[in-house]
């Protein structure tokens, strides 16, 4: 997910959102209303489990994975100008899977399928508000890379014919950079609440990527396989071409007490390219809803009055496409614990926590994907720059 932890538990609504101290990387326009210097960093847990129907069968999986690294501080005592430095993993490619076969005219065949990599983005933006309006944007780099494999070897249904096992190999890099940018309006209802406006995008991009690839044939020995025949291709160069995706919402602000917003987003993977072959991808689509809620921002007393509880719904159709169409649902739930205030110091501390439960396709499709996904983020601020008034 490219949004922060405090925005996964609200269902991923993020387009209005802002926040004086947390980090909406999603939404650059919010940067100018950072009043204090943020350190924010996400750790996740994800674990999905693959079934399929024909014959049943069901696969399992789970990982640790980091989030995000955020770095914002506000550059004008008039509060209206941010700036943020950020680094966030995009993609993740990690599996290993065999295929049993019984090939025509041929005997039973293994092939065993492995893939890793993945990709990030490292970049600096700004945001800059106007009396009720705000605009921002974010430029920086994407990379990353993608190594996949395929191996093959038989199972002689007969000891008169036999067959020399194969693999193949590819490893790409790429790499290039991207431009997002987003506005957000507040409409003030009366002092204690608002109506909140909010729009991003990033146009599509294209990636300078280079492909090695390694096919050949070898016999298996005690000392290690004995190639018998290969071919190589090296720094092929070509294009890896990423979407333009587009997001819009609004929140209603009961300022320190609760908020609730809707979000609709979508993304163009039709126009996605990897060295100028298509993919079994689609335009994809989402809805978001979701909010929080804090008893009493102010109470003095009782600490769980101060925790903001949050609750989320989001429903679309999912950018990938496996005979027919993906539906794709989640839940989510979340909490931001404030620690303890420092004595005699700026320093304001939070925990963000959010859990995300949901599933992609549903019985009508050959394949079902229910995902969990725990995070927990730290948020630590600061006020910085404060000139000495005492020697």
């Amino acid at each position: 997910p490219q949004n922060n932890i405090v925005t996964r538990g609200m269902g991923g609504v993020t387009a209005a959102y802002y926040d004086y101290q947390s980090i909406n990387f999603r939404n650059p326009a919010s940067y100018s209303k950072l009043r204090l210097t943020t350190f924010d960093f996400g750790l996740e847990l994800d674990s999905r489990t693959l079934r399929v129907i024909d014959p049943p069968r069901k696969f399992s999986s789970s990982s640790p994975n980091i989030s995000y690294l955020q770095l914002g501080f506000p550059l004008s005592k008039k509060g209206n100008w941010g700036m943020n430095l950020g680094l966030n993993p995009v993609t993740r490619i990690n599996y290993k899977l065999e295929r049993r076969e019984r090939l025509p005219g041929i005997d039973s065949a293994n092939t065993i399928f492995e893939g890793n990599g993945g990709a990030y983005q490292v970049f600096a933006g700004t945001g800059v508000s106007v009396k009720s309006f705000s605009i921002g944007f974010n430029a920086g780099y994407m990379f990353g890379s993608k190594e996949y494999s395929a191996e093959r070897y038989f199972i002689p249904d007969s000891a008169d014919v036999s067959y020399y096992p194969s693999s193949s190999k590819t490893h790409v890099s790429y790499g290039g950079l991207f431009l997002q940018g987003g506005v957000q309006y507040n409409l003030k209802l009366n002092k204690t609440a608002s109506l909140q406006f909010g729009a991003y995008g990033s146009l599509k991009r294209e990636l300078n990527g280079t492909k090695d690839m390694a096919i050949e044939t070898y016999s298996p020995s005690e000392r290690g396989n004995l190639r018998i025949d290969s071919i190589y291709v090296n720094d092929l160069s070509g294009k890896v071409v990423n979407p333009a995706s587009y997001g819009a919402g609004l929140v209603f602000n009961k300022h320190d007490k609760w908020m609730i917003g809707a979000d609709f987003s979508t993304a163009k993977w039709s126009e996605y390219t990897f060295f100028n072959e298509k993919d079994s991808v689609q335009d994809s689509w989402k809805f978001h809803l979701g909010g929080q809620v804090v008893p009493n921002a102010m109470s003095a007393k009782s600490y769980w009055s101060r925790v903001a509880y949050r609750a989320g719904f989001s429903y679309g159709q999912d950018y990938i496409r496996v005979n027919g169409d993906l539906p794709v649902w989640t839940v989510s739930l979340g909490a931001a614990f404030p620690m303890r205030r420092a004595t005699y110091s700026n320093q304001y501390s939070v925990i963000n926590t959010a859990v995300e439960f949901g599933q992609r396709g549903n019985n009508l499709n050959v394949i079902r994907e229910n995902f969990l996904r725990v995070s927990i983020g730290l948020s630590l601020s600061d006020i910085w720059f404060i000139k000495r008034q005492y020697d």
